[in-house]
């Protein structure tokens, strides 16, 4: 098998794996908190914000070590490592620990879930962008089998949780197991010229990013619509789950949505690479933050878990918009050895904004409900997507083509 299309296989079924288990911890993790462990949404909230705030600790550190290493293997296999204990660790030692002694199971969750999810996502995803480069294929065509993973986890544990809870966390460990396998199958040769850039690669070349004005405005961008957006999605099957009846009928048709919004995530990850490459990376930024600010607002419109579900599957052309275009972005905008640096310092910027919004927007939840702090979410986020408009550059013709790379499929 030529060695590009074993690689795009492997690393497909990995992130398969590592999305698979990413949403079994965390998809449901607010029913997990709020429901079964009776924690309340400001404290939850306190949660999202503590684990971006020890997640911000380690980006920029994570960033720089991961151009570093370039596509060796070393830095993805300790990831791996880290996760193998993901299971036993929500059940044995999180849950008990949020229940008994709030503030240290926040702080210890935070630690491990900052390395293995809020700080291992940047480095993976960084790492497949990497080698997609290399072996001439399309990142988000990984990456949609990625989505697919965390569809499949959403549906399992939607049917599950309100019985068996902890049935999610086994299946993450399990997951990783079979992720590890798989990554010790892929064939990745180092080159000698990436050996020479990595090891030329200082921190000083960083603090000449902080010069450039187009870093500068992405962390804007970041700070203000995605991450805007994703503080209120955090808490959103929360607010989905009181459209129906009961609580537990709403979560069974949560992690059916989930799942259906996911595969039509995958399908548009799939189809984006042309799109961003057609309009540009700037202007797919900008769709995909009109498009979340438009998600928002409609989310505050109360007519009914239909509107609602309706609503919610706007999440699966915006998802991978985001994905697609910020890689782009980085690849037309700025210096290719700090890829993986600025990946990770535009995920720092967003647990900066995360430990901020998070438990502000649950007490915005507790007292002024969800509808009212949506309309203001998404009046925030979309001025800033008309900001984005116009401060943004647009380098479309920078794009990458990588069907000028077939020579480095050999």
């Amino acid at each position: 098998m030529v060695t590009g299309k074993r690689n795009y296989i492997l690393l497909s079924i990995f992130d398969f794996l590592y999305l698979f288990a990413w949403s079994s911890t965390m998809a449901f993790f607010v029913i997990w908190t709020t429901q079964h462990l009776g924690i309340s949404a400001t404290q939850t909230g306190w949660l999202y914000a503590i684990n971006a705030f020890i997640a911000l600790t380690m980006q920029p550190f994570f960033g720089f070590i991961s151009d570093k290493f370039g596509t060796k293997k070393s830095l993805i296999f300790w990831i791996i490592a880290l996760l193998l204990p993901v299971g036993p660790f929500f059940i044995y030692v999180y849950a008990p620990l949020l229940v008994s002694s709030f503030w240290l199971g926040a702080i210890l969750g935070g630690i491990y879930l900052g390395v293995i999810f809020n700080s291992g996502c940047g480095v993976i995803d960084s790492y497949i962008d990497k080698i997609s480069r290399r072996y001439a294929f399309e990142y988000g065509r990984v990456r949609m089998w990625g989505s697919l993973g965390w569809a499949a986890a959403a549906y399992i544990v939607g049917r599950n949780i309100n019985d068996n809870p902890n049935l999610s966390f086994w299946l993450a460990s399990i997951a990783i197991v079979l992720a590890g396998i798989c990554f010790m199958m892929t064939k990745i040769t180092v080159t000698l010229e990436e050996e020479k850039m990595t090891s030329s690669l200082k921190a000083g070349h960083v603090f000449e990013l902080m010069k450039d004005k187009q870093f500068w405005m992405l962390i804007i961008f970041t700070l203000f619509v995605t991450q805007i957006y994703d503080t209120y999605d955090q808490q959103f099957a929360q607010y989905f789950s009181l459209q129906f009846p009961s609580v537990d009928e709403g979560n069974k048709w949560y992690g059916t949505l989930a799942s259906i919004q996911v595969c039509g995530e995958t399908l548009f990850l799939g189809l984006m690479p042309w799109f961003v490459n057609r309009v540009g990376a700037k202007w797919a930024l900008v769709i995909a933050g009109t498009i979340m600010s438009v998600r928002i607002l409609g989310s505050a419109v109360p007519l009914g878990p239909v509107w609602i579900a309706a609503v919610k599957m706007m999440h699966a052309i915006e998802k991978p918009l985001i994905l697609i275009s910020v890689f782009k972005f980085i690849a037309q905008n700025f210096d290719h050895k700090l890829s993986s640096t600025i990946y990770l310092l535009v995920l720092f910027a967003a647990s900066i904004a995360t430990t901020v919004y998070s438990p502000m927007v649950g007490h915005f939840y507790d007292t002024i409900g969800f509808a009212n702090t949506y309309i203001i979410l998404g009046v925030i986020s979309g001025l800033f997507t008309l900001f984005s408009a116009f401060s943004l550059r647009s380098r479309k013709d920078k794009v990458i083509d990588h069907a000028q790379n077939t020579a480095s499929l050999a």
